[in-house]
């Protein structure tokens, strides 16, 4: 049975069958930080903000010396040797993901989700398998910011598994099943309109028709009183069905997948002349598609959520390889792409639009916190791509749900997740550079003055967003030499 570890519920470990002593409370947390990212590098740095908060005046003493007391504790407590790595920038865990609750689960959602519209019974025993495996809140009793902010995530994936599952019941007919569970979470979660939906439908189709439409005006009257709005069309629909007699709602006789939800598409378009980035490109894609669940069978962790950070000087393309890179693995994101650029986008407003993307209405006056909590939310269960091009603050805009992945073009390294993935965007190789100037101009023309073009790329610096921009006005003035080009580049002091 080897070693087992638990998070979806309070943080547990047993070796074959016996329970494992974790220590304090502060040790505890060292674990589970180890344990989300399991054979990944987790800094230092990262395990002390994670305790003791991003405030080091709030830090004790010789934080990272702590850190390592708890890990040397943890390695004697869980007597397995090369399983607690100490490198020289943190800690790692080699721990098998299957070892670890919360990847059957997540693998278990994105198995569900993935057969969800083409075999519904299928996909509700795996989802169903998968929900049996939370035991309480999440890393219940572990103290620090990061096990509160992991709380906080897979509490909001698991409400929307929840949705998903009784979405599931009731494209399989059983409502007279799932009705007392709805009964519980429509209490519970009074303003969520798709838990509301579900619950009208399965009070209709046990005959309850008159709490049915009682419970959507109740709805109604709270939302217009709380938030001043009236009631997302899907449920106002099926409100008018309902009125109208609903004969057409009736319990299907044969599994009926559920109606699919909404999926974005938000790239801008790809950049057709896009060259000497091979390497990267490959890089990238590999990482990519790992999170997506769509690897290459390397052993890539289909649960993986991984940001991917693209840098460098300002027109070496960062933001075309973006866009490039998210039109190359669309395949592995099948549930949409969603994009915001700009230094001036706001977290709130940016999420509120890609919560209007996703299908979901927000909550009016809704705080930053709250909106990120129903995007994850809303991505549970989906694999989407995001992609941030030159977001001053892309942290709240980050997934952070298994199957889902994104690339940010622009960001200050600081930025961004101490474990995202990093790739250097620098100028093109002259040869690159030759090429980009044949593509927009005419190869002919560039092979009839090598020496001017190679002028030109050397002016450009080699960057490609200076090069694309000189090689258009070119292309729009055929009466112009390439040497006529370089010597207006250098009167402009190029």
């Amino acid at each position: 049975m080897g070693l087992e570890f638990r998070v979806l519920g309070p943080l547990r470990a047993r070796c074959d069958g016996h329970e494992i002593d974790l220590g304090r409370p502060q040790q505890r947390a060292v674990l589970a930080a180890l344990l989300l990212a399991p054979g990944q590098l987790v800094p230092t740095e990262r395990l002390v903000e994670g305790l003791w908060g991003e405030d080091d005046a709030r830090w004790p003493k010789a934080p990272a010396g702590q850190i390592g007391t708890h890990a040397h504790r943890l390695r004697r407590a869980l007597a397995a040797p090369g399983l607690l790595v100490a490198t020289a920038g943190g800690y790692r865990l080699e721990v098998d993901r299957a070892a670890v609750d919360l990847f059957r689960y997540e693998d278990g959602v994105s198995q569900a989700v993935t057969l969800r519209y083409d075999d519904p019974l299928r996909a509700r025993e795996l989802l169903a398998g998968a929900l049996a495996l939370w035991e309480g809140r999440a890393l219940d009793g572990v103290p620090g910011g990061f096990a509160e902010r992991a709380r906080e995530r897979l509490a909001a994936g698991h409400h929307a598994a929840v949705k998903v599952l009784h979405d599931l019941d009731l494209a399989l007919g059983r409502h007279t099943e799932a009705l007392p569970a709805l009964d519980a979470l429509a209490a519970a979660h009074p303003r969520d309109e798709e838990v509301q939906r579900l619950h009208l439908l399965a009070l209709h189709r046990c005959g309850r028709t008159a709490e049915a439409l009682a419970a959507f005006e109740a709805l109604r009257e709270r939302l217009d009183r709380e938030l001043g709005l009236e009631p997302a069309p899907a449920v106002a629909d099926l409100h008018a069905r309902i009125r109208g007699g609903g004969a057409e709602l009736a319990a299907p006789s044969a599994p009926v997948p559920p109606r699919r939800p909404a999926r974005p598409c938000q790239l801008p378009p790809d950049i057709p002349d896009l060259v000497g980035r091979a390497a990267q490109v490959r890089e990238a894609e590999r990482i990519l598609r790992a999170a997506g669940g769509g690897g290459d069978g390397d052993g890539a962790d289909v649960g993986a959520s991984p940001v991917l950070g693209l840098s460098g000087p300002a027109g070496s393309g960062t933001s075309a390889l973006a866009v490039h890179l998210a039109h190359t693995v669309q395949d592995a994101f099948p549930d949409g792409q969603l994009y915001a650029a700009g230094e001036t986008a706001e977290p709130g407003t940016v999420l509120a639009a890609f919560l209007r993307a996703l299908g979901e209405r927000p909550v009016e006056d809704a705080g930053v916190g709250e909106l990120g909590a129903r995007y994850r939310a809303a991505l549970a269960g989906r694999r989407v791509l995001v992609v941030l091009d030159g977001v001053t603050d892309p942290a709240p805009l980050l997934p952070a749900v298994a199957g889902c992945a994104a690339v940010v073009a622009g960001a200050e390294p600081g930025a961004l997740p101490a474990d995202a993935a990093r790739l250097a965007v620098g100028p093109l190789e002259p040869q690159d550079a030759y090429e980009l100037l044949a593509r927009v101009v005419g190869a002919e023309r560039i092979r009839r003055e090598p020496g001017p073009a190679a002028e030109v790329a050397e002016l450009c610096g080699y960057l490609p967003v200076l090069l694309r921009s000189v090689a258009a006005r070119l292309a729009a003035r055929p009466q112009w030499s390439v040497a006529d080009l370089v010597r207006w580049l250098a009167e402009r002091g190029a």
